[in-house]
C-alpha cells in the first residue's frame, strides 16, 4: 500500500513499506505532530515560591531575651509577651515576604517529512522580591518599645549611663527650652542607636544659636562646640578669682550669665570686659573668705596706716 504524500520521504525503497529505519524516523515524526497538538512538550506557565520564618515559643523567647541584654533591659518576659511577640513577628513580616516569580513561555515546531526532529524554543523569567525583614532588628525595636526611661531607678546602668550624658551635653548648653522629658526621649534615640551623642549636640547648637545669637557664628564653625566651651575663660576666671575648682562654677552663676546673656534677644547687646566681670566677682561675698581678699585687707590697712603717720 503506497504511504500518504507527506510521508512518501521516509520510503527509501519506494515500495510503499516502512522498515527498519524508515520505521522509527516515521514514529518520531508522528510523535512531534502528537506532542505539538497536545502539548505534552515542554509548557509555559509560572510559578511562585515565598519564604518565611516560623517561630517556635523557644525561638522566639531566645530572640527576645538577645535583644533585651543589648538593650539593657532587665524585665522578665511572661507567656502572654512571648504569644504577643510572635503574633506581632508574624503580622511584620507578612508585609514583606520573600518571592520568586519563574515565568516560562515555551513554543515548538513540529517536524517536517524532510526534517523529523521538531523544535522547540523556550524562554524563562525570573523576577525576585527580596524580603527586608529582620528578625533580629524586629525583635530589638520590639523589646525597645518595653524599656521606659521615665523612671531613672528602673533603667539598667548601661541606659543610665547614657541618660547622664545626654542630660550633661544638655547642663553644657544651658537651654531654656530643653525639658527633662526630652531628654529622656533623646536619651533613648541614643541608646538604641537611632544617633549618637554628637548629632545630638548638632541638635542642642541650633537652639543655642536661637538662646545665643551672639554666639551662632562659633557655633556653626565647630559643630563640637558648646555654651560652657565658650563660657570656660570666664568659668576659670572666676574660680581662680574665689579660690575655688572649676568644676564648682555652675552656668548659672551670676558672673557666667553676666557673659552669656548680655546681648539680648537680639544678639546685638554689648558683652563686659574680662576686667568687668573680673570686678564683679570679686563684689561677691565669697571672695572675701578667700586669701587674697585677706592679704588685699592687709596691705590696704598697711597703707593707711603709713598715710596717717602710724609706722610699720
Amino acid at each position: 500500500m503506497a504511504l500518504p504524500e507527506d510521508q512518501a520521504p521516509f520510503d527509501v525503497d519506494g515500495n510503499g513499506k516502512l522498515e527498519g529505519a524508515e520505521t522509527i524516523a516515521y514514529r518520531d515524526y508522528l510523535l512531534g505532530k502528537v506532542n505539538a497538538i497536545n502539548g505534552t512538550g515542554p509548557k509555559s506557565g509560572t510559578d511562585v515560591s515565598t519564604k518565611k520564618t516560623k517561630l517556635t515559643t523557644e525561638a522566639a523567647r531566645t530572640l527576645m531575651e538577645t535583644a533585651a541584654e543589648a538593650a539593657g533591659y532587665t524585665g522578665k518576659f511572661s507567656t502572654a509577651d512571648i504569644a504577643q511577640f510572635i503574633n506581632d513577628f508574624d503580622k511584620e513580616q507578612a508585609l514583606q515576604i520573600e518571592k520568586v516569580v519563574t515565568s516560562t513561555a515555551s513554543k515548538t515546531t513540529p517536524g517536517t517529512p524532510a526534517n523529523t526532529v521538531s523544535k522547540t524554543a523556550q524562554s524563562t523569567a525570573t523576577t525576585e522580591f527580596p524580603s527586608f525583614f529582620k528578625p533580629a532588628q524586629f525583635a530589638s525595636d520590639w523589646v525597645w518599645n518595653k524599656v521606659s526611661f521615665v523612671n531613672d531607678k528602673a533603667l539598667a546602668p548601661k541606659n543610665l549611663a547614657v541618660l547622664s550624658q545626654v542630660r550633661g551635653v544638655i547642663d553644657k548648653f544651658q537651654l531654656m527650652g530643653i525639658s527633662d522629658a526630652e531628654a529622656k526621649t533623646a536619651a533613648k534615640d541614643i541608646a538604641m542607636g537611632k544617633k549618637t551623642i554628637a548629632d545630638y549636640t548638632v541638635e542642642l547648637q541650633k537652639k543655642a544659636s536661637v538662646e545665643y545669637p551672639q554666639f551662632a557664628d562659633r557655633f556653626a564653625k565647630d559643630p563640637t562646640l558648646t555654651t560652657y566651651d565658650i563660657a570656660s575663660p570666664i568659668i576659670n576666671m572666676v574660680a581662680k578669682t574665689l579660690e575655688v575648682d572649676p568644676a564648682t562654677i555652675q552656668m548659672n552663676h551670676p558672673v557666667v550669665l553676666a557673659y552669656t546673656h548680655s546681648a539680648g534677644a537680639d544678639g546685638k547687646g554689648v558683652a563686659p570686659s574680662y576686667y568687668d566681670l573680673l570686678l564683679k566677682t570679686k563684689q561677691l561675698p565669697e571672695y572675701q573668705k578667700t586669701q587674697q581678699a585677706n592679704n588685699e585687707a592687709r596691705d590696704s590697712a598697711s597703707s593707711l596706716a603709713k598715710a596717717l603717720g602710724y609706722g610699720l
